[in-house]
């Protein structure tokens, strides 16, 4: 997701629909190192402007990205081990060869994986059809969940929520508890349609539950690093959701949250901290607390230097210049958009080239004007 800035002031919530696409293919298995395969930033706020345009844009960068973390709560595939065949209880009559259902599964993640989204499906409903021949629940249960994510990851939200819903009610059925990671983290996806979906009740209703649950199992002790990092996505959405609302004190704790849990988890060098520090930044930004947002920029940008792969990183530098511009300071601002500009070509990023380009025009026809 991106976040936009173009004015100051005018306050545009325009749904998303894809922070963590990547998310949860595999969340039937387990959950794992999540990974964001998508940046939030904000882009711009014109100098000469008091109002503000939010706005979300998805820059999705292919599949998974968050080892460097974020995204993908759930990319370790497990069919690479025996364990697969246990819980789907087939047994292999030669080692060297593995159940035909199995092979079709693995082939349908690969597509996903590589973007081949019909393909993939098409797989999927052919391991479907082995599954049903076979009468085997959990097999099926998870081709669902395949098929859930890979309708989530293409946008078709409704077709989704119902292969969602149908996992949900499978895995109930089957004794796994409601507050089992496997059922958050679809509840979690489910209150993210719904927010897509601008059901606002059932958004909240949904993210709500998933940060109780987690927040209570982690009280209890029953938790890992998987949960903690679920939590922290919770929080993340949750918090994306309250800026859509307008709700931004509540978004910013949220945040915090998140990016304290993330600092536990994994340390503060990597993308997922200066994408949380963006966003605390953003929301310092639109609630005219300039000071703080610069210095949440200003970790962001030092973090950044330090990761030459994070391929989004010129957006966090032209909002930093951006904040720069705002406060007068505009040989700051200059560098900034400078160096923006130069990561961006260094990645060939076409979106934020283009942004800092459009910023270093707009200091110089200020500068001109101001002459």
């Amino acid at each position: 997701m991106s976040f936009y800035i173009r004015n100051l002031g005018k306050y545009v919530s325009k749904t998303i629909n894809g922070f963590g696409k990547d998310v949860g293919k595999f969340s039937y298995f387990k959950l794992s190192v999540v990974k964001r395969n998508c940046i939030s930033v904000i882009n711009r706020i014109s100098c000469n402007s008091n109002r503000m345009c939010y706005q979300n844009n998805i820059t999705s960068r292919g599949a998974t990205r968050y080892n460097k973390d974020w995204s993908s709560l759930n990319s370790r595939l497990l069919f690479v081990s025996a364990g697969i065949f246990n819980l789907f209880g087939l047994k292999k009559v030669d080692p060297t060869e593995e159940p035909e259902l199995i092979t079709t599964m693995k082939r349908g993640i690969l597509l996903t994986q590589k973007g081949e989204f019909k393909k993939a499906e098409q797989m999927f409903h052919v391991a479907l059809k082995l599954a049903q021949e076979q009468q085997n629940y959990v097999a099926v249960t998870h081709i669902y969940d395949l098929l859930a994510n890979l309708a989530y990851e293409q946008g078709e939200h409704e077709k989704a929520e119902k292969l969602f819903v149908s996992v949900m009610q499978r895995l109930l059925s089957t004794g796994t508890p409601k507050t089992d990671n496997k059922l958050i983290h679809i509840s979690l996806k489910l209150a993210n349609i719904y927010r897509i979906q601008k059901d606002t009740r059932k958004a909240e209703e949904g993210f709500k539950f998933c940060a109780s649950n987690l927040q209570n199992n982690i009280e209890e002790g029953k938790y890992d690093d998987d949960t903690l990092l679920l939590w922290a996505m919770t929080l993340d959405w949750y918090a994306r959701f309250l800026v859509d609302v307008n709700r931004l004190p509540e978004a910013f704790e949220n945040f915090k949250r998140a990016y304290d849990l993330c600092v536990q988890i994994n340390g503060v060098n990597n993308e997922e901290i200066v994408i949380l520090l963006n966003d605390l930044g953003t929301i310092c930004f639109v609630q005219n607390d300039l000071d703080n947002a610069i210095s949440y920029l200003t970790q962001a940008v030092t973090i950044g230097n330090k990761l030459p792969d994070m391929e989004d990183f010129g957006s966090v530098l032209i909002n930093l210049g951006t904040m720069y511009a705002k406060k007068g300071m505009m040989e700051e601002a200059k560098q900034l958009y400078q160096d923006a500009w130069k990561n961006a070509k260094e990645h060939n990023n076409a979106q934020v080239l283009k942004e800092a380009s459009s910023c270093l025009d707009e200091l110089k026809s200020s500068k001109t004007a101001q002459q």
